[in-house]
């Protein structure tokens, strides 16, 4: 019959050391989830959509946004929706106006007009020294809660009016929309004017507003 040993109880230092590692493994992880994460890779976790309304009336070109039904406009109003889906407000910078809309026409050659643009500052936007990001006073920084969020970028007589920029009617055809929010883009939205279609399909991406 062999005799049956007891295992020596852990050295009261090796229990220590095994309690410190795992202190410092909580603290390392903590500081990447609440600091490094929200701060550095604040864009990775936001995602940014255009909410677009047509404005109807009894007069102008009949408007199809994104494949539905068409309304008579004059008009179309665009809001930007922010949704960051980290659990923890994040921090975003660019050099950039806060929120942005621009609309494009497609020439038959392939080359992107730009027909309108527009764009708003945030008003809790902070800017140089004082930013989250640091710098010059030519970065910009602001965070975003988590959660959604919607900002209104054109309303009234700042909306995409369906003129070109001498005051004269679009031209029927497709015409996309695109919105940023401290310089991440939305997906593309075609508008159809009066029907009209574009024969070389969707862009993959457009040119975005320089301020």
């Amino acid at each position: 019959m062999i005799d049956e040993k007891t295992v020596p109880p852990l050295p009261r230092s090796r229990i220590r050391r095994t309690a410190l590692a795992v202190a410092i493994g909580g603290i390392v992880v903590a500081f990447i989830a609440v600091w490094a994460l929200p701060n550095m890779a604040g864009p990775a976790f936001v995602q940014v959509r255009a909410v677009v309304a047509a404005r109807s009336a009894p007069v102008g070109p009949t408007v199809a946004i994104g494949g539905l039904s068409a309304v008579q406009a004059t008009a179309i109003d665009l809001s930007v929706e922010i949704d960051n889906r980290y659990p923890l407000s994040v921090v975003v910078g660019s050099g950039r106006t806060a929120y942005q809309a621009a609309a494009y026409r497609r020439e038959s050659n392939g080359h992107l007009t730009r027909v309108w643009q527009a764009g708003v500052n945030d008003p809790a936007l902070e800017e140089g020294s004082d930013s989250p990001m640091g710098g010059p006073s030519n970065n910009t920084a602001a965070v975003v809660p988590t959660g959604v969020s919607r900002h209104v970028i054109t309303a009234g007589a700042a909306s995409f009016l369906l003129t070109d920029a001498t005051g004269a009617a679009l031209a029927p055809g497709v015409y996309y929309l695109r919105v940023w929010a401290y310089g991440i883009g939305s997906p593309l939205v075609p508008v159809s004017l009066d029907n009209g279609v574009d024969p070389l399909g969707a862009p993959t991406d457009l040119p975005q507003p320089t301020n």
